[in-house]
């Protein structure tokens, strides 16, 4: 018997599925079979059936295509449990059929869009595609199968589907044939029928799937429940578009069409054509409408289409809207952050006004979960304790629900790829791959850092930079840095010696041999999978050889063996659908990636994501009117939705519609429009409908310009205006403008943190606060020991020093992305590295030729002619300054002067290289700077203030730009001393020190400047102007985080700056430059 049960509420459906399930079947055994569209759908049905029955088991929840055929193989026993008409196996059946198309006119249009495809991706590509639309022909096109079958077309599809059926395996079309016959004369097993199925939650159905029905319900009690937006018979009514597209034209049989309910006319053909086609069938009827309770806008509209009421008409004349009415409301915002930051406020404003409301009553869809899903998590899971909502993201697919399915499919990535080092790296962050290979995150660290230090930039060796036609050099490959690290490792030197043209890197230590050692491990394994990864093979071997790969590399714990099984089922199936298809061509490894990602994808989110207790976001897909009583639409602009779709050249469908035809346009309208009649309490929308760049205004989607053309026909607005204004909410583009704390009552935040950044805003200014407001407690007296090249660590950045030591801030301490890149130029810090070794390399008395090999294997220099370049130009800058050097440093240093002095409190350690009998020389191959003089200076204190013998106190410093001479300074340890308390002060709140914009202020004051003139050039130094090359000394991340809005160049600054850097002016003889 077939049953069909309508009512505009899918709980009333499933409350009367519940009275249903309610009487037992036969053999108390026997399972309950109920088909669903969705999980999310199964999900929601549970819980509720569970809560009305007080217990939900032993259903068995199945998807309409599932239950299709596992009826039909009911009756016909000899089916097998896959078809190879399905998508997935016609697929790989139609691969090996195009490579076999012959050269008549009729499949020319193949031809041309195979092209040059030699890796055969084009044709894996084109034969899903024509699967595609030929599971479609199944379904909604039966006579085209058949009368092709009989020869009466001869194009190339025709063609192609008489090769496909050449070989006698029973496609859909047949079976039914067969289905229905045996059917009908009872010649079959009934008892492998169910006694009895629900069908519910379902919008649409095909004409052939109604058949189907129809011929079981002969035996079986078939249960279709429909969610049917109007109780009024609604299948004459049109759109209003639709009758202005007839006009004079109209025939007498459509003089009887009509509009109706403007909304339901619009949104519903789907779900029309569906109910329309239902009244040929034989069924007994159950309706269980029920009125829309409450007056305000949303069950005014409910109640409108439920009646097919035309608000507005003569007939029914428009209602007023109360000024409190919040039942519909319209978001427009700058941007998709600014939509989740909105929606986060007006969520807590309604759980705050509706006490009874929860999060779990609330759901948030969007057609673009892949762009709104990690703002949502950013939003919502960053807000404060007081305000955090909890909440689950569904429909993000199994890469994003599944860290180690991306993982996996990262690995096949580099297959024939660049090898870059981010992407290496990057598989390490796999804590799975972690344990595999016996490393951690510290190991990571650690490996990071050589990888930088020994230039690894992309390439597993030069003979895989040729595939990219480059030149075959070594320089910046993994197998480059590799061998300078194992080689650093078994032969420890200084760094400057080739060996057999390889220059050892030598910072890897004890320990870290292990580290090192896995690392390798991890390489050669990787290098060895892409070489497997380049090689054509069957899909059975392929599904061999991957399951080798998980083993190589991932080591999974519990959880993980959940996600590392979904890979492993998607290999099998990958193999069982090309076995059931008899395709055994080789294939690349591309096609192999597409068929796992689309096996992936297919596969539906998690169910226990959706309706997890939280607020629930989820994709916007058809089938999903689950009622909550919130219920919001995001992302709904203007080319977002309805989502477009452009079917394929080729589809036979896209000139030919019939009605019952599925449409994923009409797929979009239906769900917009039962999306409306899910809401309990409050439909809420928002768009991205003002351009973040100019505020110009952008439409939203045209069902949301529909309902707005809607309300404002049947409604009139408080103040008589359009309701239009009374719904739609338009947002600034900040999030802490003042209107949001003044005005306008719908515009409002619970952020204290935005409250307080629009006070400041709304005065045009900010108070003066720095990071410490009070000194901090005493340091331990261990600080009180310090070196030397601490000390000058100190006063190159006192404000790093504090947040670093005493408070472990480490603002710059981010992740950096590695270079993937060989440099072509160098930066200013590259070039000095490069400029030092290279000095240093010349003191040495090295040839240039040697001093070349040592850079060029450093990986310091950029590759080819451009290196070369480099290379001269820095000869000469090298050659020049070292003739300087040479006239005041030796290349035989003394022994360096070991330094322990006691300076009351404090001890001062260290060592003091550059000795001479003439006094110290320290020298750096670029322009004098402030930390050139903070060196020079504390340096020669510490030489006055240990006075060696045979050694003059005098120091020297020698620059590119100038040389600096300090003469013996009176009472050193005095002055030392000061700067040690300066130091101590420095542990315990921020010290005014800057020392770029100190020796500015400091050396104006020496040319004889007023203390305003001089203040005047230091503050230049800090903030900088627009014709200066260099950054202002201000945007040092850890002075911006100290001061913030401070002014820091004030009276401390003043009176620490002549102490520190006047004293040094003091030592300077008259003419101390040369």
């Amino acid at each position: 018997m077939f049953h069909c049960h309508q009512s505009n509420r899918l709980e009333i459906l499933a409350d009367h599925l519940a009275e249903l399930l309610n009487q037992p079947l036969r053999s108390p055994l026997a399972r309950e079979i109920v088909v669903a569209q969705s999980n999310g759908m199964a999900r929601w049905l549970a819980l509720r059936l569970a809560d009305r029955l007080g217990v939900c088991a032993n259903l068995g929840f199945q998807f309409p295509a599932t239950f299709l055929w596992e009826m039909t193989r009911a009756v016909l026993r000899h089916l097998p449990p896959t078809s190879s008409f399905d998508k997935p196996v016609l697929s790989w059946r139609i691969m090996a059929l195009l490579r076999e198309v012959d050269e008549s006119p009729r499949f020319a249009p193949v031809r041309a869009w195979l092209g040059d495809d030699p890796d055969d991706f084009r044709r894996y590509q084109l034969a899903c595609r024509i699967a595609d639309c030929f599971d479609q022909y199944l379904v909604y096109r039966p006579d085209w199968i058949q009368q092709w079958e009989a020869g009466g077309e001869d194009h190339w599809q025709a063609e192609l589907w008489r090769w496909l059926a050449h070989d006698g395996t029973a496609h859909r079309v047949q079976v039914q044939e067969q289905f229905h016959t045996l059917l009908a004369n009872g010649d079959f097993d009934r008892r492998r029928l169910p006694e009895r199925v629900a069908i519910i939650g379902v919008a649409a159905l095909p004409p052939l799937v109604l058949e189907v029905l129809a011929g079981l319900a002969r035996y079986v009690e078939i249960h279709l429940f429909i969610l049917n937006p109007c109780q009024e018979y609604w299948g004459d009514i049109q759109a209003e578009r639709d009758l202005a597209r007839l006009g004079e034209d109209t025939s007498p049989e459509q003089a009887y069409l009509t509009v109706g309910n403007p909304l339901l006319a619009s949104l519903g053909k789907q779900g029309r054509d569906f109910i329309d086609l239902l009244q040929s069938y034989p069924r007994a009827e159950w309706d269980g409408f029920a009125e829309p309770e409450g007056a305000d806008l949303l069950h005014r509209l409910q109640s409108d289409i439920l009646h097919l009421r035309e608000r507005g008409s003569a007939e029914h004349p428009p209602l007023p809207l109360q000024p409190t009415d919040r039942s519909i409301q319209i978001h427009v915002c700058h941007g998709p952050m600014r939509e989740v930051e909105v929606l986060h406020d007006q969520l807590l404003a309604l759980f705050e006004s509706q006490r009874d409301l929860r999060p779990s009553d609330v759901i948030v869809m969007t057609p673009d979960i892949a762009t709104y899903g990690p703002l949502i998590d950013a939003v919502f899971d960053s807000a404060p304790r007081d305000r955090r909502i909890p909440f689950a993201i569904a429909d993000q697919g199994l890469h994003a629900e599944n860290p180690l399915v991306e993982v996996f499919f990262e690995l096949l990535d580099l297959g024939g790829g660049r090898f870059d080092a981010n992407q290496v790296l990057s598989l390490l962050e796999s804590p799975a791959v972690q344990r595999r290979f016996d490393l951690d995150e510290a190991d990571l660290e650690r490996i990071r850092r050589w990888t930088r230090e020994v230039g690894i930039r992309w390439g597993k060796d030069a003979e895989a930079k040729t595939q990219w036609e480059l030149p075959a050099t070594a320089g910046h490959t993994w197998r480059a840095g590799l061998d300078r690290l194992l080689l650093g490792y078994a032969l420890p030197g200084n760094g400057q010696d080739l060996y057999g043209g390889i220059l050892p890197y030598d910072e890897v230590e004890g320990g870290e041999a292990q580290v090192l050692g896995q690392l390798q491990s991890f390489t050669e394994v990787l290098f060895g999978l892409d070489a497997r990864l380049q090689e054509r093979r069957t899909p059975a071997e392929w599904a061999e050889s991957l399951h080798t790969v998980l083993d190589q590399f991932f080591a999974p714990r519990e959880r993980e063996e959940n996600e590392l099984h979904l890979i492993r089922t998607a290999l099998e199936t990958l193999r069982a659908n090309a076995d059931l298809a008899h395709f055994t061509d080789p294939v690349g490894l591309d096609v192999v990636k597409s068929v796992l990602r689309n096996q992936m994808n297919a596969g539906e989110s998690v169910a226990g994501r959706f309706l997890s207790g939280g607020v629930t976001f989820c994709a916007m897909v058809p089938m999903r009117s689950i009622p909550f009583e919130i219920v919001g639409l995001i992302g709904m602009s203007d080319d977002a939705y309805p989502r477009s779709h452009r079917p394929v050249g080729f589809d036979l469908m896209a000139n030919s519609f019939r009605r019952g035809d599925r449409s994923r346009r009409q797929d979009d309208r239906y769900l917009f429009l039962e999306t409306l009649l899910s809401a309990r309490r409050c439909l809420y929308l928002s768009y991205v409908g003002q351009s973040i760049r100019d505020n110009t205004t952008l439409p939203p989607s045209v069902l949301v310009g529909e309902l707005l053309d809607t309300v404002n026909r049947g409604f009139q607005g408080a103040n008589g205006g359009p309701v239009s204004e009374q719904i739609i909410v338009r947002h600034p583009l900040q999030a802490f403008s003042p209107r949001y704390f003044v005005g306008d009552q719908r515009l409002f935040s619970y952020s204290r943190e935005l409250a307080e950044a629009s006070r400041h805003a709304g005065r045009g200014e900010r108070e003066a606060a720095s990071l410490l407001t009070t000194e901090l407690p005493e340091p331990e007296a261990t600080l009180r020991i310090v070196t030397l090249e601490g000390l000058l660590r100190f006063f190159r950045n006192p404000a790093q020093w504090l947040l670093r030591e005493r408070l472990g801030i480490r603002p710059d301490e981010g992740e950096e992305a590695l270079e993937t890149r060989e440099p072509f130029m160098l930066d200013g810090l590259a070039n000095h590295g490069l400029l030092q070794r290279m000095l240093e390399l010349h003191r040495e008395g090295r040839a240039p030729v040697e001093i070349q090999a040592v850079a060029r294997s450093s990986g310091s220099l950029p590759h080819g002619q451009v290196g070369e370049c480099v290379f001269i130009e820095a000869r000469e800058r090298v050659t020049r300054f070292a003739g300087r050097l040479g006239r005041v440093l030796p290349r035989q240093e003394r022994e360096a002067l070991e330094v322990d002095l006691t300076l009351g409190e404090f001890r001062l350690t260290g060592r003091l290289t550059g000795m001479t009998l003439t006094g110290r020389v320290g020298y750096r191959l670029a322009a004098m700077k402030a930390n050139d003089y903070l060196n020079l200076w504390l340096c020669h204190l510490v030489l006055n203030s240990m006075a060696p013998e045979g050694v003059a106190l005098q120091s020297h410093w020698v620059a590119e730009d100038k040389d600096v001479i300090l003469e013996p300074v009176e009472n050193p340890t005095m002055l030392l001393r000061a700067l040690l308390d300066l130091y101590w002060q420095g542990t315990r709140r921020l010290l005014h020190f800057f020392p770029k914009s100190a020796l500015a202020y400091v050396e104006r004051l020496q040319q004889g400047k007023t203390g305003e003139e001089a203040l005047r050039a230091a503050r230049l130094i800090w903030e900088g102007n627009d014709f200066q090359s260099f950054p202002p000394e201000s945007t040092n991340t850890y002075y911006q985080l100290a001061f913030q809005d401070t002014d820091p160049l004030d009276a401390e600054f003043m009176d620490v700056a002549q102490m520190v850097f006047m004293p040094i002016f003091g030592c300077i003889p008259q003419h101390p430059e040369t």
